[in-house]
């Protein structure tokens, strides 16, 4: 009997979605918070960031600008409800580097005026920044190192520590993207948590209003309510050895490796068939429920997507999951070898999971035949890939670059490095450690004071918006010493 799959459902092109209609439906709708009374539904954006070395730090700078200034507009239309940045960025001695944060704030200043009237205040008044030094001023921007050594301290007080899983062995916040992404749900206020890649270089407001509207549309539906809406896009990419008008057909790891895997497992293995019909598993792009959210696991790493699409089939099924259509993507990407730790984690996740949802190890014979199908599906993508450089170099829509770089021989030498890494992992000569973190539920229920944990998590990360605010000079007057 062959793999039976549901297919995700595809929404389609973001640009289909009204704006004024999708602030009208989210204005419009209401929950039922824990006093038992209705309120409005709120949402809330989460920018993991992570900049690398100096020499690339400008144009990180801008593509975060133009992600804070188109949502500004949502911002000031009442869709937004609040803005978390998560960042990691640490210098060469491996200490948070507060830089980047303290930056933010210097354009949400600028973009925002909502922020920009709540530091005005703290100016104005010392009662005020009295108040925003000991984190009781709630921010509309809130920004947090994940290795901020003030947030270990209060999950260890809460028992947060504790709950992780045998084999995880951790102690404080593990680096990695998915480990700053599990931080922020807690951080966050909304019923609904947004998360885009800091990296965008053509980021628009719509994306936002695209991957959060189903949710709000279907947020009274008992039957059919979406939980998970993740995009999808043609994925160009800016690395540093690229001149200011050339770009690469990006997405390698998704493109070449892990959707070509995928597709090998599901089929050889038969199980996960709707995971085969997700376009880009690997966006960072997605909009998730907070019920949905809560219930979650994460994994550390940049498997983190992954990570989630498993555990969202396995608790919701695929009625509940959808992605929409971003079009083209420009980024600021990696050069290749950069990449390869990615895939290590990627590929392991993916293997992991197949293998706990059967509950036994690959055979010898499955392990062949899984490596086998990935070599041919990953030069079926060849073909396709060949087929999308050739349509956008057609193509006459704004943020397409004039130089697009493509080489089919590259492409073939990146596939045998992935299926070296596959072997690898395989064999478990190279698997990747994933430490998971336990989902925001299991802590609730095992430790029985989420509601106060997460007023400490929020006050901890209003009181490192006020520090950064303060480094970075726009809290100027002193807070005096006595009320």
């Amino acid at each position: 009997m062959g793999i039976i799959s549901e297919n995700i459902l595809d929404l389609g092109d973001y640009t289909s979605f009204g704006l004024q209609r999708c602030l009208k439906d989210k204005m419009e709708t209401v929950v039922l918070d824990e006093g038992g009374l209705y309120s409005p539904l709120s949402i809330s954006l989460v920018i993991p960031t992570r900049f690398g070395g100096e020499e690339g730090r400008e144009i990180e700078r801008e593509a975060l600008k133009k992600i804070l200034s188109e949502c500004s507009e949502l911002v000031d239309a009442g869709y937004l409800d609040e803005i978390v940045v998560i960042d990691a960025t640490r210098d060469k001695n491996g200490n948070p580097d507060y830089r980047v944060l303290q930056n933010v704030l210097k354009v949400a200043y600028e973009e925002i005026g909502l922020f920009r009237e709540q530091v005005i205040l703290l100016n104005k008044y010392g009662s005020e920044n009295e108040k925003g030094k000991r984190g009781l001023i709630d921010f509309f921007i809130k920004v947090v190192h994940q290795f901020d050594e003030n947030i270990p301290k209060v999950l260890a007080r809460f028992g947060v520590f504790g709950v992780t899983r045998a084999r995880a062995h951790v102690f404080g916040i593990p680096y990695g993207k998915g480990a700053g992404l599990w931080l922020s749900i807690p951080i966050t206020g909304g019923d609904i948590l947004c998360f885009v890649d800091s990296d965008i270089l053509n980021f628009k407001k719509e994306f936002v209003t695209a991957l959060c509207h189903p949710i709000v549309y279907s947020w009274n539906l008992r039957e059919t309510a979406m939980k998970f809406v993740k995009a999808y896009y043609m994925r160009l990419t800016k690395t540093p050895d690229l001149s200011s008008e050339e770009a690469i057909l990006g997405g390698r790891v998704c493109r070449l490796f892990a959707t070509p895997l995928i597709q090998s497992v599901t089929s050889s293995l038969d199980l996960y068939g709707s995971l085969g019909t997700i376009r880009y598993p690997l966006a960072g792009e997605f909009a998730l429920s907070r019920d949905a959210i809560e219930r979650l696991d994460l994994s550390s790493t940049y498997s983190v997507e992954m990570y989630l699409l498993f555990q969202l089939l396995d608790l919701f099924g695929s009625a509940s999951m959808a992605q929409v259509n971003l079009q083209v993507y420009n980024h600021i990407g990696q050069n290749f070898l950069k990449l390869e730790s990615l895939a290590r984690q990627v590929g392991t996740c993916i293997l992991e999971k197949a293998i706990e949802k059967r509950n036994k190890s690959l055979t010898d014979k499955e392990s062949k035949q899984i490596l086998r199908s990935y070599k041919e599906n990953a030069n079926q993508m060849i073909k396709k890939s060949e087929k999308w450089i050739s349509k956008l170099r057609k193509s006459t829509e704004i943020g397409v670059r004039k130089k697009l770089v493509y080489s089919k021989e590259e492409d073939e030498k990146r596939i045998q490095c992935f299926l070296k890494i596959l072997e690898n992992v395989l064999s478990e000569k190279a698997k990747e450690r994933i430490i998971p973190l336990p989902s925001w539920s299991r802590i609730k229920e095992k430790t029985g004071n989420y509601f106060i944990l997460r007023e400490m998590l929020r006050r901890r990360s209003n009181q490192s918006t006020w520090s950064r605010l303060k480094e970075c000079g726009l809290v100027s007057r002193p807070a005096p010493s006595e009320m």
